[in-house]
């Protein structure tokens, strides 16, 4: 984390301009468009980041704790490009943006790790746009399931927040597709569901139908 890098005195400059929230299922934690005042870090809970147009959005990615949403503003005009939401409740520590900035040309270090995360976020945006482009619905759903397995949950057997029309909107397919693409991966013993309980049955044929989409 890039905090690592901060000295005493650092740290205790940021923690004087910081505060500390919780978000209910559904309510919005940034707008897209508004002027950015923090860097939000997520503490507990699962949010989706997205981009909307008019009654229209596309669903950029999902984060959980340990990730921090917000950084393109530091580097920007201080507009938040996207919205964030939370799919359940959510705790979250609000940095002021100012005072984060003001670290960037005081610690080359910490600017540096900043850099990174940006650089990480911009690749993972890459996969993503591959992902709802040129993959088929399996491919999808696959991306899908190592997500959550591997970025969010990091186990193989876990409980989401999220519903079908969640899922659906995230991959850019229709409720109908989902419950096809459900059924084939269920049928075939790659994963098992219940509820909102999800276990992977056949990691290795889910790695492959990421693969070739």
């Amino acid at each position: 984390m890039p905090f690592k890098e901060l000295s005493v005195d650092e740290l205790i400059q940021i923690n004087k301009n910081r505060v500390e929230l919780t978000f209910k299922k559904g309510e919005t934690i940034i707008k897209q468009g508004a002027l950015a005042a923090h860097i939000v870090y997520i503490k507990s809970g699962l949010v989706k980041v997205y981009r909307e147009h008019g009654t229209e959005e596309l669903v950029l990615s999902l984060e959980s704790k340990g990730k921090m949403i917000g950084l393109q503003a530091l580097f920007s005009q201080g507009i938040y490009p996207y919205s964030v939401t939370a799919y359940d409740d959510v705790s979250v520590c609000l940095l002021d943006l100012n005072a984060v900035k003001s670290l960037l040309s005081e610690n080359a270090m910490f600017a540096s790790q900043l850099l990174n995360l940006l650089n990480e976020e911009t690749l993972f945006s890459y996969n993503r746009m591959a992902c709802l482009t040129l993959k088929q619905l399996h491919g999808r759903f696959a991306d899908l399931l190592l997500c959550l397995s591997l970025r969010i949950y990091k186990r193989k057997e876990f409980s989401v927040p999220l519903s079908k029309k969640d899922m659906a909107a995230i991959m850019n397919m229709s409720q109908e597709s989902l419950s096809r693409v459900i059924k084939d991966f269920t049928v075939e013993k790659i994963v098992d569901l219940k509820g909102n309980r999800i276990s992977i049955l056949n990691f290795e044929k889910i790695r492959h139908l990421s693969l070739v989409g």
